[in-house]
């Protein structure tokens, strides 16, 4: 009999990221863990790289000797639940830093993972009127949590296409829609990011189906999130996979590619 070398879905890689981001905060080694939980260094290492799904019982020790309040057990718990139920998964933001490269079309406004503070800030006030400034703080603090880990030097490959409009759109005000500006043609510069507009007289406009997001991984099959105006589905189903792939090649079809000199994202508002 062969072995099972079919790898778990891509839903376990921040489960297993979660548990080598304990162990580091221990100050443990893998091999101490190990040993204190009874298994392999190798086991554990399936564990962290998430080339294996761990039995309860493990991480439970796990849990125990880490000191982590039975978090890893619950994220465990929705891991594993979330397999069979993809669409209610709680950490669809941290499974796109793990991706080899993730594509997103965002049709009204900057994707989270590219905002500065300001234009956060700007997008989240009227979309929660009713959070104080503290709670909406914290959601900037999240979103800019997000945009390190998205745009630093171990994130995904990011191709991002808007809507023209995007970037006409003064939220927050000029300063605010010029800084975001700024910021995207620095990350362009960079090459931290790829990134296209769907010009607004584009007669027969291909994205107008709302915005989703697709995930490559190097050793795992891909996965769509399709955005709502509360969360949104995530899916790893191959027809729905399939799908959004053929609509992400209409919307590059009609793209265009902006550079850093780009008009629209030099030119201040509200002059251009």
């Amino acid at each position: 009999m062969g072995v099972n070398t079919v790898l778990p879905s891509a839903m376990w890689l921040p489960f297993g990221a979660r548990v080598l981001r304990a162990r580091s905060d221990r100050g443990l080694s893998r091999a101490e863990l190990a040993r204190n939980v009874g298994v392999t260094d190798d086991k554990l290492r399936e564990v962290e790289d998430a080339h294996c799904r761990p039995a309860r019982s493990l991480v439970e020790r796990v849990d125990t000797v880490l000191g982590t309040e039975h978090q890893l057990v619950d994220a465990w718990a929705i891991t594993l639940q979330a397999e069979a139920f993809p669409s209610e998964f709680g950490d669809m933001s941290e499974l796109g830093t793990h991706a080899a490269r993730l594509w997103e079309h965002q049709p009204m406004a900057v994707p989270v993972f590219l905002r500065t503070r300001e234009y956060s800030r700007a997008i989240l006030e009227p979309r929660h009127p009713n959070l104080d400034s503290e709670e909406i703080e914290a959601l900037v603090e999240d979103e800019m949590a997000e945009r390190a880990a998205t745009t630093g030097p171990d994130g995904p490959a990011l191709r991002v296409v808007l809507n023209e409009s995007v970037l006409q759109r003064p939220q927050g005000g000029a300063d605010v829609l010029n800084g975001q500006r700024d910021f995207l043609g620095d990350l362009v510069k960079a090459g931290i990011l790829s990134l296209a507009v769907i010009p607004e007289e584009t007669p027969h406009h291909p994205g107008l189906g709302g915005a989703f997001r697709i995930m490559e991984f190097a050793d795992r099959p891909s996965m769509v999130y399709a955005f709502a105006a509360q969360g949104g589905e995530l899916t790893g189903d191959t027809e729905d996979v399939g799908h959004c792939r053929m609509v992400r090649d209409s919307i590059e079809e009609a793209s265009v590619d902006l550079t850093p000199e780009s008009e629209l994202l030099t030119v201040r508002w509200p002059e251009g």
